[in-house]
């Protein structure tokens, strides 16, 4: 099983270079990084000053590697979804995309100095976060899952880099039956 990586918009080389190996050692299976993808026009909204996240996804799934089970998008541009005004990232597991955003995941965004490390932990968290839901994981209960739903940055803070044992469950069972569509 394979996922392809895609910068969407402007976004600096290094950040997917070092996920992509941090998301392999999570998941244990191979990670590609695929060529850059332009930020759609239409996924703007010029009122908010923001990217409709689902239009990013959909671009997401026109772009989907033949060679690839999922595809995961990361931006530098700030996302709003149905009915939030702001996301952090989304995921469709039924297209199996994801995508998310280091715009408000920026100690910047706070008031605070920059920070790449935080920087790195929190795109890690919400990466992990949103590959999982393409994967079909639901929100998890336990405040330290990444599956936690973080309704602010101090959530996802708080959260560790580490599923709890229900959701590492249900995540190995998810890729079992992957593995075994593939044969």
């Amino acid at each position: 099983m394979k996922v392809g990586i895609f910068g969407i918009g402007d976004l600096a080389a290094n950040y997917l270079q070092r996920l992509t190996y941090s998301l392999e050692e999570r998941f244990l299976y191979p990670f590609s990084i695929e060529p850059e993808l332009a930020l759609p026009a239409s996924a703007f909204n010029s009122v908010k000053k923001q990217y409709f996240a689902p239009a990013l996804m959909s671009q997401l799934k026109s772009a989907f590697p033949g060679d690839a089970k999922y595809a995961l998008g990361i931006t530098e541009v700030d996302l709003y979804g149905i009915s939030l005004n702001y996301v952090f990232g989304d995921a469709n597991p039924d297209d199996r995309v994801a995508v998310a955003s280091v715009y408000r995941l920026r100690p910047e965004f706070y008031g605070h100095a920059p920070d790449d490390r935080l920087l790195s932990d929190r795109l890690l968290k919400e990466t992990m976060h949103q590959l999982s839901h393409a994967q079909g994981l639901n929100h998890c209960y336990n405040q330290t899952c990444v599956m936690f739903y973080a309704n602010n940055i101090y959530d996802i803070d708080q959260k560790s880099f580490l599923f709890c044992l229900d959701c590492e469950k249900k995540l190995k069972k998810t890729a079992a039956l992957d593995r075994n569509a593939q044969t």
